[in-house]
This record gives C-alpha cells, structure tokens and sequence, in this order.
C-alpha cells in the first residue's frame, strides 16, 4: 500500500521500536502538560495583598515627672502627665514630699534609659544629686547649679520673654517710660535682654545688681524716684518673703507699678502678674524631650522658653491709675 494512503486501518502494523518511541514521546508531553499547569496554579493572583508581617515595636522610653507639694509645680507636671498619656513613654509620677526617697531611687535606678523631668527646684536637686542619665527641668529661676558637666540636662525658663511682658505691660499702661530691674550677679545676661525689649516698647531700663535681700530693698529704694515700674523677677538669691512685703508695700506708697512674676503678688499691690501658663510649660516640656530623642544635628539649647504669658491683672490698682484692663486675665501668644 501506498505509504500516503488515509485509510489507516488497512497499513500494516507498526514495528515494535517505532511504537516504543511513540508511546515514550506521549508520555513526556503529558508529564510536561501536567507540570505547566501546575505552576501556572500555584502562581497568586494579579492585584493580590502583601503579606503580613508583624514587626516588633519599639520599646517605650521611661519618663519619671518628679514634683513638690507646691500647687503651682503640681499644676505643671499634671498637665505633662496629661499631654505624655497616649504617647510612646512609660511615666511614672512621683510627689517626693510624699514618697520615700530610698524607695525612689532603688525603684528609679533600675529603669533603663530613663529620662527624669523635674518640676521646681527641690525635685530638680533630688534628681541631680540622686538619679543618673538625662534630665530636663522647669520651673527653676536660677537653675545654674544643675547644669552638671558630663550629663544631659536641659531646662526650660520659668519666666516669659521679657519682650513679650514688656509689650504687654505698655499696652496696659502707655504712659509707662522708666522701669527698673533688679538681678543677682549670675543674671547679668537678663539685663541685656530687658534693655532689648523696652527699646522695643519705648521704655527706658534703669537696671541694678544686688548681692542679698537687704541690698535688693536698699536698691529699690534709690531707684524708686526714677521709675514708674518695676519689673520684679522671682530671685530667691536676692529676695526673701519679709524684704519682698516691705519692697511691695514701698513701691505701692510711692507709686510705682509692679509687674511680678506670679499673680500670689497682686493682693499684696502688683498691677500685673506674667507668668507662663502650665499648660504651655507641659507642652514645652514635651518639645524638649522630643528634642532630645530625635538626636538632631543641631543641638538644643541648655534653656528653652515658653512661647506664651498669662497676665493677670489688679482690678483695684488698675482703677486707681485710670487704666483699662481688657479683662482681670488674658493669655498673649508668642512665636514659636
């Protein structure tokens, strides 16, 4: 027969090696077949999601807020405590008038990487002379002694810009020209800073260095006949609770105006209190201690100060001098 015939039926049957090598070839192009269509499976879907994967989080960093029983310094580290729930940071908050200082430190010293915030100067000392690793503080006016070498310490200021007290006292009262400064031989720097915001406000500064509380009064008293307010700042190196009854008694009988640093003041004839609202300390506070975590290439000041001011101010004293108060309380905010 014709090897091109159609009729297969009729060829003759195939020689044993040729069907051998037929059946060998089927067999490898479904083993193949099978294998393609495998893969083709296996393979996930177009547009389908990653994977998860749990990474582990970082640990919390330990803050311990360290006060006084004094409601102004409470008032302060329970708005930080506040603002610090919710964030990455295990806090730990402690009265050390209330607890006991053994008990703190063997309780403290066992906390990693532990950063202390101190608010006023006794718990401030307690952590310097007692703790290890950074600090940040508030709260404290002459805070130099806790600049220790070799540790990290940052603070942050316990009074307002002065450009932004001296603006604001101007406003109050226009006719305000000559004001006198009183400060302790390591707060030279602030007398430069005062001379630059009253030239600011048109306001004269007659500045004076004193050495302790009985100087601070014999001073104010020879200033008293050139100055129409003084700016008293809250220095216990020159002041005491006795010379500081007599300075605001004198300065009252002799019609000069006090701007003072806290408004427990007024009753005793301040016209206006500045000082910087807890709040905006706590959330100063956090700024630093951000600061301090991020490593910036540009380091932080050793001081740091709080934007904003709140003013008080005493109604009867304002209405003896015919000035307007926009209000018994107003807070002014500051660059940040």
């Amino acid at each position: 027969m014709d090897p091109g015939d159609g009729n297969f039926l009729t060829r003759p049957a195939l020689r044993p090696g040729r069907l051998s090598f037929l059946i060998t070839l089927l067999l490898v192009t479904a083993l193949a077949s099978c294998n393609h269509r495998t893969r083709h499976v296996a393979l996930p879907p177009i547009g389908s999601p990653p994977p998860v994967v749990n990474l582990p989080q970082p640990p919390k960093s330990e803050i311990a807020i360290l006060f006084n029983g004094k409601e102004g310094y409470a008032t302060v580290a329970t708005e930080l405590k506040k603002i610090l729930a919710g964030k990455p940071y295990n806090v730990v908050f402690l009265n050390i008038d209330t607890e006991d200082p053994q008990r703190m430190v063997r309780s403290l010293s066992g906390k990693a990487g532990l950063v202390t915030v101190a608010v006023g100067l006794p718990a401030a000392r307690f952590a310097r002379d007692r703790l290890r690793g950074p600090m940040v503080f508030a709260q404290v006016f002459n805070y130099r002694e806790l600049l220790i070498e070799g540790r990290t310490v940052r603070g942050v200021k316990a009074i307002p810009p002065l450009a932004l007290q001296v603006r604001d006292w101007k406003k109050l009262d226009p006719k305000l020209r000559r004001v006198g400064l009183i400060v302790s031989e390591r707060h030279e720097e602030l007398i430069r800073e005062a001379e630059e915001a009253g030239q600011s406000a048109s306001v004269t500064i007659r500045h004076e260095v004193s050495s302790s509380d009985r100087e601070t009064l014999y001073l104010f008293k020879r200033l008293a006949p050139q100055i129409d307010g003084l700016w008293l700042l809250p220095d216990d190196q020159i002041l005491s609770p006795t010379v500081l009854r007599e300075l605001m008694a004198y300065a009252e009988g002799h019609g000069v105006r006090v701007c003072a640093f806290s408004d427990a003041l007024l009753p005793m004839g301040a016209l206006i209190s500045a000082s910087p609202p807890p709040a905006e300390i706590a959330r100063t506070i956090l700024r630093v201690l951000e600061g301090m975590a991020e490593g910036s290439s540009t380091p932080l000041p050793s001081m740091t100060s709080v934007p904003d001011m709140l003013v008080r101010v005493n109604p009867e004293v304002a209405g003896r001098l015919g000035l307007k108060a926009p209000g018994e309380s107003w807070t002014v905010r500051g660059s940040r």
